[in-house]
């Protein structure tokens, strides 16, 4: 089967040769004008919501990395957990992956923490502009020493592990009826 390039994109369309992971992203922003304590009492509902419905939670998070982290230790859920966009420092993807939830770097990263994260909990996103992920898979696969072919394939794991359902998808047989 030809692997498609996976997409944590949230917002945008898919292009030619891409599958998106896309949908709701939760969290907690501080830019945001409802109150931090509100955030964290939706915020806990959702991660409610994810462990009852078993699926992912993708996680928005703007200077509320400690408290997500917090959250995560107290609710300890069962369902991954998958940071999108993230563009912390190595510290913090350290504590994420120290947690065990999964970093989704998007077009506008920290080189370093990207070398450092491990290609098991590793997405890649183009959700901060609409454009197409192929570039991106170059340039990461070209910053990790990889082959871009490697770096798709591995994400492809990431995402089935995450999403079993995947591989069997209709728009997965779909895309990959088109090269055959």
């Amino acid at each position: 089967m030809i692997i498609p390039y996976i997409n944590f994109h949230t917002h945008h369309p898919v292009y030619e040769n891409e599958f998106s992971l896309g949908g709701e992203e939760y969290g907690m922003d501080r830019r945001w004008e409802c109150p931090l304590p509100q955030q964290e009492e939706i915020f806990r509902q959702h991660v409610l919501e994810s462990e009852r419905d078993a699926k992912p939670l993708v996680i928005h998070c703007v200077k509320t990395l400690e408290d997500i982290l917090r959250i995560h230790k107290e609710m300890r859920p069962r369902q991954p957990w998958i940071m999108h966009g993230f563009r912390g420092k190595p510290r913090q993807l350290q504590s994420l992956i120290s947690a065990g939830i999964y970093v989704s770097f998007g077009l506008h990263y920290n080189r370093e923490s990207l070398l450092l994260c491990p290609l098991e909990m590793m997405f890649l996103e183009t959700d901060d502009e609409a454009l197409p992920i192929e570039p991106l898979y170059k340039e990461v696969a070209q910053h990790r020493g990889i082959s871009t072919e490697a770096l798709k394939q591995k994400i492809w794991e990431n995402a089935n592990k995450l999403f079993p359902h995947l591989a069997f998808s209709p728009l997965i047989r779909n895309f990959a009826s088109k090269f055959n």
